[in-house]
């Protein structure tokens, strides 16, 4: 008769293992969208990052007066080898480039005052974290002002 009542007990115990594949259906969706919001969030983190970087070369770059080589090899201006600093900065990265801003907007003189801004649109690639946003998508500024070098600026030739 004990022998039967053990029996008995084990079998009820035993049924439990329905209970734990139901329990592991409903959590392993919220952990998911969890580990992958974190994620996308860690992604834009990193971006803003780096953006900010980029902006902080791109000033830096500008301070000293240097212009970079276009295609062909000639000077670019000052605002364009900027705008070219930072997009290149940001090119590994999911990000739009919508527009930047110098004040003053050739770059200034030696010793001016140089403020960079730049526009971003980060794209989200999570499908739940886009609804969030409009357009699946966040915009931001980001800035940065240095005082520029004395650096001494091409004197124009009168050749032409």
């Amino acid at each position: 008769m004990r022998g039967l009542r053990i029996a008995r007990r084990s079998r009820r115990l035993g049924n439990d293992r329905g209970q734990a594949l139901v329990e592991f259906a409903l959590a392993v969706p919220i952990v998911l969208v969890l580990m992958f919001g974190i994620m996308e969030f860690s992604r834009h983190y990193y971006a803003r990052l780096t953006l900010q970087h980029a902006v902080s070369e791109a000033a830096r770059f500008a301070t000293t007066g240097g212009v970079l080589p276009d295609s062909v090899g000639d000077p670019m201006s000052r605002a364009k080898s900027i705008t070219t600093v930072i997009a290149r900065r940001a090119s590994t990265l999911n990000v739009d480039v919508d527009g930047v801003t110098l004040d003053p907007a050739d770059g200034g003189g030696p010793g001016d005052v140089l403020r960079v801004s730049a526009d971003f649109t980060f794209n989200f690639l999570m499908p739940g974290v886009r609804t969030l946003f409009p357009d699946g998508s966040l915009r931001f500024s980001v800035s940065t002002a240095l005082k520029n070098e004395p650096y001494f600026p091409p004197i124009p030739s009168d050749d032409g």
